[in-house]
């Protein structure tokens, strides 16, 4: 893999990690938003504490959020861009997510994902993610389509 970066957000990457995410919502099939994407919006929407970037030099490659719960779990949302996926830039945000969540005394990780993300269930699975159950046509989508979301948990 070349030399990606992981590290916590800050201000600085807000508009570029809208960037990304407005790219990906483009593509339909990976996250809940469709486009199109307010960038200056959403960038102001960020909420930072527990938000990593992956960066190869100035470009952000990937993001993910852990939403630290008061019941002492995460919500974890976390993309990465198409030319990316497959190089171990997902796994390098999850690894340093369950480092940043046991640091904060979290008991477990979870996350949804849309069922016919095939490559995102196997990448969770090899870290440990269980499936706790579905979502039977949870997602309207613009299309009108009802999409099942998968429930995954890992213990920490």
């Amino acid at each position: 893999m070349t030399d990606v970066l992981v590290r916590l957000a800050t201000d600085a990457d807000r508009v570029p990690m809208a960037e990304l995410f407005a790219a990906v919502a483009e593509e339909r099939t990976g996250i809940a938003t469709e486009p199109p994407v307010d960038v200056q919006r959403r960038a102001a929407t960020f909420d930072l504490d527990g938000t990593f970037v992956a960066a190869v030099d100035e470009e952000r490659v990937g993001m993910l959020h852990v939403d630290a719960t008061s019941h002492g779990f995460g919500e974890l949302g976390m993309l990465v861009a198409r030319p990316w996926r497959g190089r171990g830039v997902g796994s390098a945000l999850l690894d340093a997510a369950t480092v940043w969540a046991r640091g904060r005394g979290l008991h477990k990780l979870s996350l949804s994902v849309f069922a016919h993300n095939d490559a995102a269930i196997a990448l969770y699975r090899r870290h440990g993610f269980v499936e706790e159950g579905r979502r039977i046509k949870h997602y309207r989508r613009d299309s009108g389509e009802l999409w099942d979301a998968v429930d995954m948990g890992l213990p920490l």
